[in-house]
Parts: structure tokens; sequence; C-alpha cells
């Protein structure tokens, strides 16, 4: 998988904190982060800019 930032690679790494376990991606050259719920949001977020920018063609 290559990072959306830079292209660099991604490696699949564990998190935690005192309650949660996740797993997300993280790069190894930026060290950008994206789990299930950041790319949920920008799938949705870009649906919504889409056809905005359609329309001002």
């Amino acid at each position: 998988m290559g990072c959306p930032k830079c292209q660099g690679l991604m490696m699949l790494e564990r998190f935690s904190d005192f309650f949660l376990i996740f797993y997300a991606w993280k790069c190894i050259n930026c060290g950008a982060i994206i789990d299930r719920t950041i790319s949920n949001n920008r799938r949705k977020s870009l649906a919504v800019q889409e056809p905005q920018a359609v329309a001002t063609r």
C-alpha cells in the first residue's frame, strides 16, 4: 500500500491505549497514519465535494 501523502511504504501497526487496541496503516517515510475511521471520513468528504466540482464546470 502506498502512502497518500508521500507515496512511501505503509506498514500495518498495532496501536493501543488503556481500553482500546486497533490496527492502522503507518507510513515508514512520513509517519502518516490511516485507520478505518480516517479512511471512511475522507471517502465521505470527497463524495460531498465531488458534486460541487461538477456543478462549477
